[in-house]
Formats: C-alpha cells, structure tokens, sequence
C-alpha cells in the first residue's frame, strides 16, 4: 500500500506542477483592468468573430466528409479498407500549418493552379479549406471506430419492424453514433478554432483569434493580452471536455456482430469514387511538396533543381531535425510512461483519489496548444529550464497526454483484475507484477501510445512556439520562417522530412502490432 500512495503522489505533484501551476501563474498575471478595452477593441471583435466563422463553416464540411467515408469503410463492399484507412489519416502526420502551404502552393499567386485558373485562394476560402483537410481525419477515425460498436441485431428488428432506410438510420445507427459524431463536432471545432497553423500560412489579412494571440505575444511581447485571448480559446475546448466525460454513451463497449453489407453496386461505386477524390485532394497537397522542392523558381523557372535541399542543408538543418527526434523521442518514452501508470493508478488501483486524478489525466484536452505553451513562457520564464530541450519535452508530454492515458485505461481496464491478487499471494511486488504481467497484456497499446506522443511531437507547432531558441527550435517550426520568407521549396522539403519520419514510425508500430495479431490468433487468445 505504502508504494501505491508514492505512486499517487508523485503522479498527483506531476499533474499539479505542470498543468495546474502554469495555467494559476498566468491567471495571476493578467492586468484584468485592460480586459474591458480588449474585448471592445475592432481587432479582438473581428478576430473573435472570424474565427467562429470559419470553424463553424469548417468544421460542418469536415464531419459530413467524414460521416461519408466512415460509412462507406463500414457499410459498402469497398475494397483495400485497410490502406485506405491508413491513406486517409495521413494528412495528421504534418503540421497544420504544412496544409496552408499546400495551398499556396496549389493556389496562392504563383501558385501550380492558380496560374492556369487567374486566381488565389488567400483569406477566408483557404482557411477554411486547409482547415478541412486538417481535421478530417481526426473526425474520420472517431466515427470509423463509432461504426464497431453499433449493435447490428438492432438492424434485423428494424427490418422485422417494417422501418424503412431513414427510419432505421435514424432509430438505429443516428442512435448508436449520436455521441461519437457530437464529439467529433467539439473535437474538430475546437481544433480548428484554437489553429493558427493554417491561418497564418494562408489567412493573410484575414486574421483569427489564434493568429491574433501570436501576433500580439510574439510581435508585441503582450503577455497579459495574450492570456486574455487565450481565455476565449479555451472555452470550446472546456464545453468539448465537460460533454465528454458527463454525456451518456448507448453503447456498451463490446464489438457486436459483423454488419452484413447488403449489395448496391450503385452505392458501392458513387461512393467508392468520393474516398478517391478524397483521397485524390491529400496526394496533390503532398504532391505539391516534391514539386516546389524539385523545381528551381516555379514563377519563371521550372527546370529540375536540388537547390533548395542546397540551401536547407546548408543552413544546418541536421541540428533541428536531431533537436525534433530528440524531443519526440524523449516525450514518447517518457510520456508513455508517465500515462501508463496514471492510467494503472487509476484503472486498476482505485481508491479515493483514483477519480481525481483521472479527471486532472484528461484535462489537457481543454487546454490548447498556444495557451499552454504561453503559460509555460509566463511560469517558467525565468527559471533553469526555460529555451532548454526540458521544457520542450515538458509541455508535449502534457498536451498530448490525455489521449495516450486514455488508451491505456481502457486497455488496462480489460485486463483480468485478478492477476494483481494472484501476484500479492506469491509475494510479488507491484512494479514487478506490472512488468512480467500486465506489460505484455497491454504491449500493443503501450506501442500505439509510443507512436502517438511521436507523431504529434514531430507536427505541433503551437506549444512549443514560445519557449525554444536558435539552439532547441524543432523542425517543425522552420516551416513558419521559410513560409514567412515566401520560400515555399525549403518549407515543402521540411514539412516532407516530417512526414518521412512519422511514416516509418508508424510503419513499424503497425507492422510489429500487425506481426502480434497474427501470432495471438495461431496462440488462440488475443493479448
């Protein structure tokens, strides 16, 4: 019992020092008797209201695109489902700010398209579109994974009923993914109304909150105001995470029986060809990348050239790729950790202060990048770890970690309860018990844990905006300088070396997950 309290302990210090202390810092800070002449400014109230705009816009496109090809993954004869899916989640392993360049590539003034078409797509249309296609697949994956957990028997009392298609899609399926599609709704809401990823590429004077916030701390060094924008940020994100955890879900949690498709070859092919199109806009954006970086001037001069990886490896761009996998392989191990045993303490320990510390696991769903990261710049300014590769470790480990704990209580949660009693009656301590035991049961989820903490370290942009240096500045952030610059070749050759690196850590997380499903099948059991 004595090492389960440290171990609360020390999980509850950790939460408290890096989530709670930062974010109490820079509420304390605020000069509160400017909020009045911030909230009537003309640029607080035009940002504010751009903002809901486009994501209100954005993200009502992005759930019913990923509505579609959620449906059609689960309920058509379509085939090759498995890559895919894959396919379609590739536009989360590059940085949001990556799709805006994409755009301007395709569509800004000297853009691939725009050139033939007599038109740009900077302002609103481009925030929008870019936003979409930053999103989506977040959303898509929500509700693919909505579609496992409908219970199928229903569909035969629905046919036995009489009901007709749009009696049963509302009485069955509307029922089963009504909580999976309003989470996607506040998940890609909140995404894109605290990004300024994409704003900044190609918003021009079309300015955000977010855009606005950055502007106002980097330009400015206006931290009060910066944290008072920052505060409207976080009311989607804490409306997304109070429905979450207090909404009621019809589901069980079982994977019911397999959905029999029924024929419709109509169906099967206009639907088939909308995942391609799809699929389709994602490779011209990645494919605009390899063209800038191979073309020497795309205004005047589009002969095959290696001078832009010239001058990006010239310009020590090893350094901030060393510093990227550092800090994302530093978060993974650690980050990994720190959520598998707050997810142990809270799945299979219990005890008074189980759900509490469940609830401070998940808060930093409600607290979004840029506002994180300015409160660590506020609380930590002048302390030993500040421009230090520490910090940067610290604050993705906190913004990412809600979902990898997540992962790891519901996986720990269907482990037998028993083993740990067994374990105490054959005099077996706890971290060994943990080790021999629930480790190998649950090895397949710490491994997806591993791989999110990595991809989403290689891609952020917002946390980590205010607290590197010339010596710790990750990849990721070289993109907004050269896309600043108007440089478009050295950021598509950038945004394409993230890309690279999440694709083989990916890979091989699921080769080696895929290699153990096999192996679990021939052993009879699933681990």
């Amino acid at each position: 019992m004595k090492k389960r309290s440290k171990l609360n302990i020390l999980i509850l210090l950790f939460l408290a020092i890096s989530v709670f202390y930062p974010l109490i810092e820079m509420l304390i800070r605020v000069q509160w008797s400017d909020f009045g002449s911030l909230i009537t400014s003309n640029a607080f109230k035009e940002s504010f209201v751009n903002s809901l705009l486009v994501a209100t816009i954005a993200t009502s496109i992005s759930i019913l695109i990923s509505y579609v090809l959620a449906y059609t993954l689960n309920r058509t004869n379509i085939k090759h489902r498995a890559i895919l899916k894959v396919f379609l989640t590739l536009p989360m392993l590059i940085p949001s700010i990556s799709h805006g360049l994409g755009l301007i590539n395709l569509f800004g003034a000297n853009g691939i398209i725009s050139k033939w078409l007599g038109f740009n797509i900077i302002g609103m249309n481009g925030i929008i579109i870019g936003s979409i296609l930053y999103s989506f697949p977040v959303a898509f994956l929500m509700l693919d994974d909505g579609f496992n957990y409908i219970d199928n028997n229903m569909y035969d009392s629905a046919k036995v009923l009489g009901l007709n298609k749009w009696q049963t899609f509302r009485q069955v399926t509307l029922c089963y993914l009504k909580k999976p599609i309003i989470s996607a709704i506040f998940a890609v809401f909140t995404m894109i109304f605290t990004d300024y990823g994409v704003p900044l590429a190609v918003g021009g004077k079309f300015i955000t909150l977010p855009v606005f916030l950055y502007k106002e701390v980097i330009g400015l060094l206006d931290f009060s105001k910066g944290t008072m924008i920052g505060l409207f940020l976080l009311i989607p994100a804490i409306i997304s995470f109070l429905f979450d955890n207090f909404s009621k879900d019809f589901t069980n949690g079982e994977i019911k029986k397999k959905f029999i498709i029924s024929s419709s070859k109509t169906k099967d092919i206009v639907l088939t060809m909308f995942v391609y199109l799809i699929l389709m806009c994602i490779f011209i954006i990645l494919g605009s990348f390899v063209y800038y970086a191979f073309v020497a001037n795309t205004a005047n001069n589009m002969s095959f050239s290696l001078q832009h990886f010239k001058y990006v490896f010239d310009n020590d761009v090893l350094e901030n790729i060393y510093n990227s996998l550092l800090i994302a392989f530093m978060v993974s191990i650690f980050g990994t950790i720190i959520a598998y045993f707050t997810a142990y303490v809270t799945a299979r320990i219990g005890g008074k202060s189980a759900k509490f510390i469940h609830i401070l696991a998940i808060s930093s769903l409600a607290i979004p990048g840029i506002v994180l990261g300015l409160s660590y710049t506020i609380s930590f300014k002048n302390t030993f770890i500040y421009n230090t590769y520490t910090i940067l470790i610290l604050v993705n480990i906190v913004h990412f970690m809600a979902s990898p704990y997540l992962m790891a209580y519901n996986a720990l949660q269907k482990v037998n309860k028993n083993y740990e009693i067994v374990a105490k009656t054959c005099n077996i301590n706890m971290f060994r018990a943990i080790k021999d035991i629930i480790i190998p049961c649950t090895k397949i989820t710490i491994r997806e844990m591993f791989a999110y903490f990595f991809v989403n370290s290689m891609v952020t942009i917002s946390a980590v905006t205010f607290l590197f240096n010339t010596s710790t500045m990750p990849l990721s952030l070289l993109i907004n300088n050269y896309e600043g610059n108007m440089m478009l070749g050295e950021a598509a050759i950038i945004s394409l070396i993230i890309l690279l690196f999440n694709v083989i850590v990916k890979g091989i997380v699921y080769l080696i997950n895929r290699k153990e499903h096999k192996r679990s099948k021939i052993n009879g059991a699933y681990i």
